[in-house]
C-alpha cells in the first residue's frame, strides 16, 4: 500500500509533538525523569485527542535503550519496534471485542511473563469502558498489584462507565478538546510538508468540522488533498464536506430574529437543494445560537467563542436584538427538533417546523411558544411609545385639594363609587382618603427616576413602604374598603412590579369588602379566581397590600359575574393597561397560568 493516511503518517513520535495536551505530557515527562512511574494509568477524554498515541509514547519512553527517558531516541531497536507496532513487550488490547472475563483471565496469566528485550511489559487496554462487570472485577487484583515489570494503561472516552474500584487504582489524566487555533496550525504544517496549499478560511472550516478532534481534522485534510488539485479552497471544503457555511447560519438567524418565516423557509430550502443535509443545517444553527448566547452573557466572548473578528461583530449585532432568555428558548427548540430529526424519515419537515416555531411563536402551541408570545407582547408594550405626562413644576403644581366633597371633585383621580355592601363613609375615612390623594399629588411634584413601564401610569410613583410612610396608611379601627379603593392603583402597581401575570388577573377585579384584617376581592372570570387562589399568587397580592398600608392583610377571592365598571378616571389614567390586557388575553388562550408563573419567575 503506497499511501498512508495523514493521521497515521503524522502521528506524534515524541511528547513534544502531541498538540494541545501540554499538561498531560509535561506531567508524564517529569514523572519519568524523577523515576515516579506508577503501575496503572487512566487516559480519558474526547476522541481523537491523542490518548492512545500518548500511551505508546509512554511505552517508548519506558523501554528506550537510553531510558527510561522523557525524550525517547526513536532510533533504537525498542523505539522502532514500538513505532511499527511489532514490539512483543507492548500489548494493545481492544476491550470492545475482548470484553469478557475469559480475555481478562488470559491477561492475568500472561502478565507475569517477563519482558523479552525491554524493561517493562506495557498493556494498553483501549475502549476500557466496554469491559463487562465480571471482566472489570476480574481485573481488580491485577490492576491493584501487578508485577514490578508491568504497566497498565486504560484508554477510554467514557470514564464514567468504569466502576470506581477501577478508577481509584489508576492515575487519571484527562485529555481536553484541542483548540481551533492549534488544529489550524497543525493542518498548516502538514499541508506545507505535503506540498499543497490551503486557504485560511478553508482551514478554519476543516477545524470547526473536526469539533476539537485532531485525528478527524487530519482525515478530512487527507480526503480534500485527494479531491483537489493545487490549493484547497473554501468552496472545495463546502463541496466535499457538505457543511453549512457561516453565511447560511447567519442569514437564517437574521430571518428568525426578524420574524420572517418565508425567508427562513427559502434559505433552508436553498441550502438543502445545494446538497446540505437537514441535520447539518441544524448543527450550524445550534452552533450559531450557542455563540449568540455566549456573546449575550459574556463580557469578553473572544476567549470562549473561537471565530473570526467579522463573525464576532455579526454575533454582537444579532445578540443585541434578543434577550438571553429568548436565545435560550430558541436553543431549546432547535435541540429538541434536532433530536426529533434523527428519528424521522423526513428531517426536512422537522427543520422547517422548527424554523416556523422560531420565527412565528403564534403558531407554536407549546409552553415555549407561550413564553415567546408573552415576551413579544411585553416588548411591544415597552416600544409602544407611551410617555408619562411631564411632572408639573413647583410654580405650576396645583395646591392640595380641600377636604370638602365639592373641592374633591377636582382631583386628578376621582374617588371610585362606593360598593353596594360597604357601610356609609365616615368623616375620618373621608379625611384619610383626602390625605392619600394629597400625598399622591405631592409625590408627583417630586422628581423620581421611574422605569418607562411605571411612568406610563399617571402619578405612579414609588408606593409607600410602611406604616407612617403616608398619611392615612394605617387607621386605628383598620383599613376600610373606601381607603382600599382610593389606593387600589398603588396596590396594583406593587403587584405589577412583582409579576405582570398576577397584575393581569386583577385588572377586572375590585375590592368588595374589608372585614377586620381580611380583604374580599371580586374577580370576574372563574379561571382568574382559581389562579389567584394559588399560594404563590395570593402571597404576591398580600405582600403588595402590606407594603402599601403598612399592616398585614389577608385576602380572599370571590367570583363576581357583574362587577362594577371601573371609574372613568381610572380608565383615562392607565393608558399602559392595554399591554396588560394583551398579557391577560395570552394567558386566557394558552397554557396553565399557575404553571406558567412558576416556570417564568
Amino acid at each position: 500500500m503506497s499511501h498512508v493516511s495523514f493521521y497515521r503518517k503524522w502521528r506524534p513520535q515524541t511528547f513534544e509533538d502531541v498538540f494541545g495536551q501540554e499538561r498531560v505530557t509535561r506531567t508524564l515527562q517529569h514523572a519519568i525523569a524523577g523515576e515516579r512511574i506508577v503501575h496503572a494509568y487512566l487516559f480519558c477524554g474526547y476522541r481523537g485527542t491523542g490518548k492512545t498515541t500518548t500511551a505508546r509514547l509512554l511505552a517508548k519512553a519506558l523501554n528506550c535503550e537510553q531510558g527510561p527517558t522523557p525524550t525517547p531516541c526513536n532510533v533504537c531497536v525498542n523505539c522502532r519496534a514500538i513505532s511499527d507496532g511489532s514490539s512483543l513487550d507492548v500489548i494493545e488490547i481492544d476491550a470492545a471485542s475482548n470484553r469478557g472475563i475469559d480475555e481478562i483471565r488470559d491477561l492475568r496469566e500472561k502478565i507475569t511473563r517477563v519482558p523479552v528485550g525491554s524493561r517493562y511489559n506495557v498493556y494498553i487496554i483501549d475502549e476500557a469502558h466496554m469491559l463487562t462487570t465480571e471482566a472489570a472485577n476480574a481485573l481488580l487484583k491485577t490492576l491493584e498489584e501487578p508485577p514490578a515489570h508491568a504497566v497498565l494503561v486504560l484508554v477510554t472516552t467514557e470514564p464514567h462507565r468504569l466502576p470506581p474500584t477501577i478508577t481509584s487504582r489508576t492515575q487519571r489524566f484527562d485529555f481536553k478538546r484541542i483548540p481551533l487555533g492549534a488544529i489550524m496550525e497543525r493542518l498548516g504544517q502538514i499541508a506545507a510538508s505535503e506540498g499543497f496549499a490551503v486557504e485560511e478560511e478553508a482551514l478554519r472550516l476543516i477545524a470547526r468540522s473536526a469539533d476539537g478532534a485532531l485525528r478527524d481534522a487530519e482525515s478530512l485534510l487527507d480526503q480534500l488533498s485527494a479531491f483537489c488539485e493545487g490549493t484547497i479552497t473554501t468552496a472545495d471544503v463546502l463541496t466535499v464536506l457538505g457543511v453549512v457555511e457561516e453565511e447560511i447560519a447567519q442569514e437564517l438567524a437574521e430571518a428568525v430574529i426578524g420574524g420572517d418565516a418565508a425567508r427562513c423557509l427559502a434559505v433552508a430550502g436553498r441550502a438543502i437543494d445545494e446538497g446540505r443535509d437537514a441535520r447539518q443545517v441544524f448543527r450550524g444553527l445550534i452552533d450559531h445560537f450557542r455563540d449568540l448566547l455566549v456573546v449575550a452573557v459574556v463580557g469578553d466572548p473572544g476567549a470562549v467563542v473561537e471565530t473570526s473578528e467579522g463573525r464576532l461583530a455579526v454575533l454582537r449585532a444579532q445578540s443585541a436584538r434578543l434577550p438571553a432568555a429568548a436565545i435560550v428558548q430558541k436553543l431549546r427548540v432547535l435541540t429538541a427538533a434536532d433530536a426529533e430529526a434523527r428519528q424521522t424519515t423526513q428531517p426536512r419537515i422537522a427543520l422547517e417546523l422548527a424554523l416556523l416555531r422560531l420565527a412565528r411563536p403564534d403558531v407554536d402551541p407549546t409552553l415555549d411558544g407561550l413564553a415567546a408570545r408573552v415576551e413579544a407582547l411585553e416588548r411591544r408594550d415597552d416600544r409602544s411609545g407611551i410617555q408619562a405626562p411631564a411632572a408639573p413644576s413647583s410654580a405650576e403644581a396645583p395646591a392640595a385639594p380641600p377636604a370638602s366633597p365639592g373641592a374633591a371633585q377636582g382631583r386628578t383621580t376621582p374617588r371610585p363609587a362606593a360598593p353596594r355592601r360597604s357601610p356609609p363613609r365616615g368623616a375620618a375615612q373621608d379625611s384619610a382618603a383626602d390625605g392619600a390623594a394629597a400625598t399622591e399629588e405631592s409625590r408627583a411634584r417630586t422628581p423620581e427616576s421611574r422605569s418607562p413601564r411605571t411612568a406610563a401610569f399617571e402619578g405612579a410613583a414609588e408606593p409607600s413602604r410602611g406604616a407612617g410612610a403616608a398619611p392615612g396608611a394605617v387607621l386605628e379601627p383598620g383599613v376600610s374598603v373606601e381607603i382600599l379603593q382610593a389606593r387600589w392603583r398603588e396596590v396594583m402597581e406593587e403587584v405589577k412590579q412583582r409579576t405582570r401575570t398576577v397584575h393581569a388577573f386583577l385588572l377586572e377585579g375590585r375590592p368588595r369588602e374589608v372585614l377586620g384584617s381580611e380583604v374580599l376581592l371580586g374577580v370576574r372570570h372563574r379561571f382568574h379566581m382559581e389562579s389567584l387562589q394559588d399560594t404563590k399568587c395570593r402571597r404576591v397580592v398580600e405582600d403588595a397590600l402590606a407594603r402599601v398600608f403598612g399592616a398585614p392583610l389577608r385576602v380572599r377571592f370571590a367570583l363576581d359575574d357583574a362587577p362594577e365598571a371601573p371609574a372613568e378616571a381610572e380608565q383615562a389614567d392607565e393608558p399602559a393597561a392595554a399591554g396588560d390586557m394583551l398579557v391577560a388575553e395570552a394567558v386566557r388562550r394558552f397554557g396553565n397560568p399557575v404553571q406558567e408563573i412558576r416556570r417564568l419567575e
